[in-house]
């Protein structure tokens, strides 16, 4: 049997846009229809820059991010408290470019795996509460296996409201997110210390073509800014960056269902880059502004 249904993300996620996926996307995924209590995503995206919190690490060359996760159902009820999932996953960077190879060691150009400039690793909790409140606890580690950078340890926060029932049904929501993500150990950031960083969004979908029939085509507009305190970002700037973009889902329904829930994603974003990250961007490339382009698949099971 073919799969019909949407792609339809309880909270905003950054699949096919070439940012680093959040931990618990595949807990905040609807899962495919069986008793099992253990769920996975993998997937694929394939962006034009790569760009993390505003900071622009590759703009040139052929990038791949390969990502994945394990879901375990802990907990569902009826009440306040009406799910638990733990889950772990893994993201990856890979740059023709060679990135960085050997920065951080002191070897420029010189690793082993110079393709590999990031692999991350998370584990953490989604806790649905009230219906429509979403709590995501993480732990997330940024390892550099080509040496581009040194590892980072960070704690991160999400809270989102899926608000789909306040429109009537028909589709649209805003999906409004918070999230804090707090360095304890190294640098994700510009700045020269560890920090906080804060990042609001939404992501309505504005329209779905063919709603009823195979192959469904959800549009939606991602927006969110980025925001730095206690040294996140360069001289202690607040103001990293804003995005906003046009973002399509569809399902790939010729794939039979026993293979899994397969989806294809594509966006084009618009950043808009503050003085966080002007010094930093200005380094890695020519400091402006940027459009930046994306594809990718996923598969739920």
């Amino acid at each position: 049997m073919a799969q019909t249904t949407p792609p339809q993300e309880t909270a905003p996620e950054r699949r096919g846009t070439g940012e680093q996926i959040q931990p618990g996307t595949g807990a905040d995924t609807p899962a495919p229809s069986n008793n099992l209590k253990v769920h996975g995503l993998v997937g694929v995206d394939f962006p034009t820059h790569y760009i993390s919190r505003g900071l622009v690490l590759e703009d040139q060359g052929f990038i791949a991010q390969p990502y994945a996760e394990l879901d375990f159902t802990l907990y569902e009820g009826e009440g306040a408290l009406s799910k638990v999932v733990g889950f772990v996953g893994i993201w990856n960077s890979l740059h023709s470019q060679h990135t960085d190879a050997g920065l951080a060691s002191g070897t420029p150009g010189v690793s082993t795996t110079d393709i590999w400039y990031e692999f991350d690793w998370y584990v953490g909790f989604s806790i649905d509460l009230a219906k429509n409140f979403n709590l995501n606890l993480s732990y997330w580690e940024f390892v550099s296996p080509n040496d581009g950078f040194g590892t980072s340890k960070n704690y991160q926060a999400k809270v989102s409201f899926n608000d789909t029932d306040l429109w009537g049904g028909g589709g649209f929501a805003l999906k409004p997110y918070g999230l804090v993500f707090i360095e304890t150990d190294g640098k994700a950031g510009s700045g020269s210390d560890e920090g906080i960083y804060v990042e609001l969004g939404v992501e309505p979908t504005i329209y779905t073509f063919g709603k009823e029939g195979t192959y469904p085509l959800a549009l939606s507009v991602p927006a969110r800014v980025g925001l730095g305190f206690s040294d996140f970002y360069e001289d202690d700037e607040v103001f990293g960056f804003a995005t906003v973009g046009l973002k399509a889902s569809v399902p790939l329904a010729f794939i039979p269902s026993d293979y899994g829930s397969w989806s294809a994603y594509a966006s084009v974003m618009y950043y808009f880059y503050g003085e966080g990250v002007d010094d930093f961007n200005e380094g890695t490339g020519d400091g402006e502004d940027d459009i930046v382009a994306a594809f990718g698949v996923s598969m739920t099971f």
